[in-house]
C-alpha cells in the first residue's frame, strides 16, 4: 500500500467522523477527536515522508486564517482542527483520480477542498432550506427585495459572459463551462432568498440558553437591537464567548441564534472527496 492511498484513507476516515459528529452530535466536536486527530496527523507526517518544515508552516498558517475566523464568529473551534488535520495528511493537491489530464500548479489540497465544500454546500443548503427546513415564526419580515433581485440578475449575467469569454478564448471543456454556469444560478438563486435561509436557520433565545460557541445571528438585528446588548456587555459578537454570556446572564431579551445552522464539516467531507476525484474545480473550470 503506497503512501499516497495511506493518507487518502486515513483523511476521509477522520473527515467522516468530524461530519458525524457535527451532523449527528448537536454541532459538537469533541475535544478529545480533534486533538486526536492532529495527533494522528502528525504522525503521519513523520511516518510518510514530505517536507515537515513546508508542511508544518502550512497548518500554521491554515491554523491562524482559521483562528482569526474563529474569533470574528464565521467558524467553529473544531472546524479549525479539521482544518489544520487536512493540510497535515495531504499539504498539496494530489492527482485527481477521475480527471488526471488538468495540472493543479502544486497548490494547496485545503484550498480545493474549500472551494469544492462551498460549491456542496450551495446546492444542499438551497435545497434543505427551502424545501424542508421548518419555518420560523420571524421568516414572516422576509420579503424579495428588488435591489436584491437586479444583484442576482447583474451576478448571473456577468457569470454568463465570463463563461463566453473562457468557451471562446481558452476553449475550456463543455463539463467547465456546465459547472461555471451551475455556480452561476445557485449563486443567483442563494442571493434572493439568502435571508429567509438566515431565518430557517436560526433560533431565538435568552442569554441563559446561549451556550459558548454558539453563531450570534447579527445580520438578522436591528442596529438598536445590537446597540441594546452593546450596551450590556463590551464582548458583544457574531461569537457567544464565556465572558459575553456572564455579562448577559440577567437579560431576558432575546437573541437570534444559529443553532440550525448548516453543518460545515459535512460540506467539508465532500469537499475532500470531490477534490481527490476532480482536482481543485476552478483549475477544472480554466
Amino acid at each position: 500500500m503506497s503512501y499516497e492511498i495511506i493518507r487518502v484513507i486515513l483523511i476521509i476516515l477522520l473527515a467522516s467522523m468530524y461530519a458525524y459528529f457535527d451532523v449527528f452530535n448537536k454541532r459538537e466536536i469533541p475535544n478529545i477527536f480533534a486533538y486526536m486527530s492532529i495527533v494522528v496527523a502528525l504522525i503521519a507526517v513523520i511516518l510518510l515522508g514530505g517536507d515537515p518544515y513546508y508542511i508544518l508552516l502550512l497548518a500554521a498558517g491554515i491554523a491562524f486564517v482559521g483562528y482569526v475566523s474563529y474569533e470574528k464568529g464565521f467558524v467553529g473551534g473544531g472546524d479549525i482542527f479539521e482544518f489544520v488535520m487536512i493540510t497535515l495528511l495531504i499539504p498539496l493537491q494530489p492527482i485527481p483520480y477521475l480527471i488526471k489530464t488538468v495540472p493543479q500548479l502544486g497548490l494547496p489540497f485545503i484550498f480545493s477542498v474549500f472551494i469544492a465544500s462551498g460549491y456542496v454546500s450551495v446546492i444542499i443548503i438551497l435545497i434543505y432550506y427551502l424545501g424542508f427546513a421548518k419555518k420560523t415564526r420571524i421568516e414572516k419580515r422576509f420579503k424579495i427585495e428588488k435591489k436584491i433581485l437586479r444583484k442576482a440578475v447583474l451576478l448571473l449575467v456577468t457569470y454568463c459572459l465570463l463563461a463566453l469569454l473562457i468557451f471562446f478564448v481558452l476553449q475550456v471543456s463543455l463539463l467547465g463551462i456546465i459547472l461555471l454556469m451551475t455556480i452561476a444560478v445557485l449563486s443567483s438563486i442563494l442571493i434572493v432568498y439568502e435571508k429567509l435561509i438566515n431565518y430557517r436557520m436560526i433560533t431565538e433565545l435568552a442569554p441563559k440558553e446561549i451556550l459558548p460557541e454558539d453563531m450570534i445571528a447579527l445580520n438578522l438585528m436591528s442596529k438598536s437591537e445590537i446597540n441594546y446588548f452593546e450596551k450590556k456587555s463590551k464582548n458583544f459578537g457574531r461569537l457567544a464567548n464565556k465572558k459575553l454570556l456572564k455579562d448577559l446572564k440577567n437579560v431576558n431579551k432575546k437573541i437570534p441564534v444559529y443553532r440550525n445552522a448548516a453543518p460545515l464539516a459535512g460540506f467539508i467531507w465532500f469537499g475532500i472527496i470531490l477534490s481527490l476525484l476532480f482536482g481543485n474545480l476552478i483549475l477544472l473550470i480554466i
